[in-house]
């Protein structure tokens, strides 16, 4: 029974310390952001507002994408992201990257499409400081340079090319995975508007991790989406903005064909996907001899780039022979295969 809360916990353990990175850097970056800025600013001469500085665009737009760039160097750096721009399966001749491409930008509008309906029709209020939050965003290019692209590009390497990947590395079902990574996801964005299709969109863009192991496509979903909802937004008349409207007043006879088109946008797009994914071939990357021991899961490393020694995802040891892994049998194959079941759990 020890043993098994052991390993249980040695595979859920690294996405709380992921979600714990995330949350820690995000939040002592802008803070730390925040301060140095408004100093620079008042030193300037640019005078802020002290009661609305949190509303203020450029702080608010800088202090995110400095905590986004700031969260890619980590993740890249400690290798808790890996496969960046690069499958983790080799594919059948049917496939190609265009046609991965198109899936996702059609996933992505059928997305787009259902949130803008779903707030239509079932609104749910987000509070007020959120709004302006939200509203600074999108009043400073750097603001909407973090919407459109870092911030995306952050998220998935976090959510889905660190929790979900490490996840996925357990014994239990790939839609454990892609769930769990999910709600963390609409967790992230702190509101429940955005939370109800966080949930939903994370799981799509879960399911295509599992099916390339690579962030790139769920990135492009992302960023399309997102970049989509920001033209949107610019897109709506000023009369509108004035009067404070929740809604853009679009009857149930065009609201009801356009829940049907945006389906049937989602639709094609996972089974596109899922035809192009479908003749797959993990792409093991080998252990570095001497530096990382094998996890005691075994879909640990399919598909995946392996760093060379992680303290922080554990299994690394020093002075262990060179053939790797001090067992008592010498069962390294002349390829460099291994044929011993080692498991660290079990010394």
């Amino acid at each position: 029974m020890e043993g098994s809360i052991k390993k249980i916990w040695l595979w859920i353990w690294p996405a709380i310390k992921y979600s714990l990175i995330w949350l820690i850097l995000t939040v002592a970056t802008v803070g730390v952001f925040y301060f140095i800025g408004f100093i620079v600013m008042e030193a300037a001469g640019y005078h802020i507002d002290k009661e609305n500085i949190v509303s203020n665009p450029w702080l608010m737009g800088g202090s995110l994408t400095c905590a986004d760039l700031l969260l890619l160097l980590v993740f890249w750096k400690r290798g808790y992201t890996r496969n960046w721009f690069k499958y983790g399966f080799t594919y059948g001749e049917g496939f190609s990257t265009s046609k991965l491409c198109l899936g996702a930008v059609v996933g992505a509008i059928g997305f787009l499409l259902l949130d803008i309906l779903v707030q239509e029709y079932a609104p749910i209020p987000i509070d007020s400081e959120l709004d302006e939050w939200f509203a600074a965003l999108f009043g400073s290019p750097i603001g909407i340079l973090s919407i459109c692209l870092i911030g995306p590009l952050a998220e998935e390497a976090i959510f889905r090319g660190a929790i979900e990947r490490r996840l996925l590395e357990t014994n239990w079902s790939p839609w454990f995975a892609i769930v769990i990574s999910a709600l963390l996801f609409a967790l992230a964005h702190g509101n429940y508007g955005q939370g109800v299709t966080a949930v939903i969109s994370g799981c799509f863009m879960g399911w295509v991790y599992y099916r390339t192991r690579s962030i790139w496509p769920t990135f492009l979903i992302h960023a399309v989406n997102n970049t989509t909802a920001v033209i949107a937004a610019y897109s709506i008349p000023e009369s509108m903005v004035e009067e404070g409207a929740e809604t853009l007043g679009v009857p149930l006879s065009v609201g009801i064909p356009l829940i049907v088109v945006s389906i049937v946008l989602l639709y094609i797009a996972a089974k596109g996907i899922a035809k192009l994914t479908n003749d797959r071939t993990p792409i093991p990357e080998p252990v570095p001899v001497g530096e990382v021991l094998p996890p005691p899961f075994p879909n640990a490393y399919v598909g995946q780039d392996v760093p060379v020694g992680d303290p922080l995802d554990g299994y690394v040891e020093s002075g262990i022979p060179a053939d790797g892994f001090d067992t008592g049998v010498d069962s390294t194959e002349p390829d460099g295969s291994r044929t011993d079941d080692y498991n660290p759990l079990d010394s």
